[in-house]
């Protein structure tokens, strides 16, 4: 079978072959054959690399300063009805002090925050340990 892939018009035919050997072939081995300008050996190489399954990235572990916006967002929903500390009550707009002052996010925030970091961690080390035992191997070792 001839495939033929013109990557500037991006048309692709298969057409079965017409018995024209360019080079060895048996029953029981597949080759691809490669014509172009400018082709190298490590171009296809790598190029064949990436069509390939990636290796999967390390996570990176969370800290207080890296937690997004949104995620701020989720802990203080999840938990913003946690019970107060002493000398805070919910007014259901603001969480208020003894002393009248109000704020908009559990007095407890840091502590959420700090458990979420945590479990958020938990959860990343178990994907590295994960990809550390995935085997990966290049295309083109021996």
């Amino acid at each position: 079978m001839v495939v033929n892939c013109n990557s500037i018009s991006g048309n692709v035919t298969i057409a079965p072959d017409q018995g024209t050997h360019h080079g060895p072939r048996t029953t029981n081995n597949c080759y691809l054959l490669f014509h172009g300008v400018g082709l190298t050996q490590e171009g296809l190489k790598d190029w064949l690399r990436h069509c390939a399954k990636q290796k999967v990235e390390k996570k990176v572990k969370k800290n207080k300063r890296t937690l997004t916006p949104q995620e701020i967002r989720y802990i203080h929903v999840k938990r913003h009805l946690d019970p107060l500390p002493p000398g805070y009550f919910y007014n259901g707009h603001h969480f208020v002090s003894f002393f009248g002052e109000k704020q908009n996010f559990h007095p407890l925030l840091d502590q959420f925050i700090d458990e979420y970091v945590q479990e958020a961690n938990k959860e990343i080390e178990r994907f590295n340990r994960e990809v550390d035992l995935q085997p990966h191997a290049d295309l083109f070792d021996p």
